[in-house]
């Protein structure tokens, strides 16, 4: 298998949706989901730009497929879409138009009606997705935008507003993500990241808890 590629984008088509990476002179055709594409066509002709990148090969499709992201947490969301029944990498490509985190974020809250805003993807198979991938995204939803885990976030007032936010969109009513948060800050207040903060709820509620 190719995990990543790391070389020149001497090309990408956004019209395709194919962009063209150079690693020590072999050439590879890359398939690019198109909230991947805005970053792809910033980096043409940048030396060792990294794409973590998905490789798929089937009997129904004997053709090697390779499909890049800018993120490895991109590509592990894409390798669990894929195993919900009907959606295989070629429909989950044209699909994926929004941030993964955005995505997580509503399969994770069952919201159906903004999973049919994805192309290719209809009332049946939004419940689908829903049913086989709710409770299995929550690192993915809790993402801030497509940040890595190191990432610096606002002081702490915005990073607080950030976690209840965040929490709400989890299903949580916002008393009780306020709380969960404020229980958080206390038992750790040193924390510098949204990840961190909302990873220190998550650990540290009973499964009962928290929940609306």
């Amino acid at each position: 298998m190719i995990a990543a590629l790391r070389g020149v984008v001497t090309h990408y088509d956004p019209d395709t949706a194919t962009a063209w990476v150079d690693v020590q002179g072999v050439v590879y055709e890359v398939r690019i989901p198109a909230f991947v594409g805005e970053w792809v066509g910033s980096v043409e002709g940048v030396p060792d730009t990294t794409l973590y990148t998905y490789y798929h090969v089937s009997e129904r499709q004997p053709a090697p497929l390779l499909i890049g992201f800018q993120y490895l947490q991109e590509r592990e969301f894409f390798r669990k879409f894929i195993e919900v029944p009907d959606v295989g990498p070629t429909k989950a490509v044209r699909a994926l138009t929004r941030p993964v985190s955005e995505i997580a974020r509503w399969i994770e809250a069952g919201d159906v009606k903004a999973l049919r805003q994805l192309p290719g993807i209809g009332q049946r198979l939004s419940q689908t997705i829903v049913a086989q991938l709710s409770g299995k995204l929550t690192q993915e939803a809790l993402l801030r935008g497509e940040a890595t885990p190191t990432a610096a976030v606002a002081p702490t007032e915005d990073l607080r507003a950030d976690a209840v936010d965040a929490l709400v969109a989890l299903q949580y009513s916002r008393r009780d993500a306020e709380r969960s948060v404020e229980r958080a800050l206390e038992a750790r207040p040193g924390m510098a990241t949204l990840e961190d903060l909302l990873r220190a709820v998550l650990e540290g509620e009973a499964p009962s808890e928290g929940r609306a």
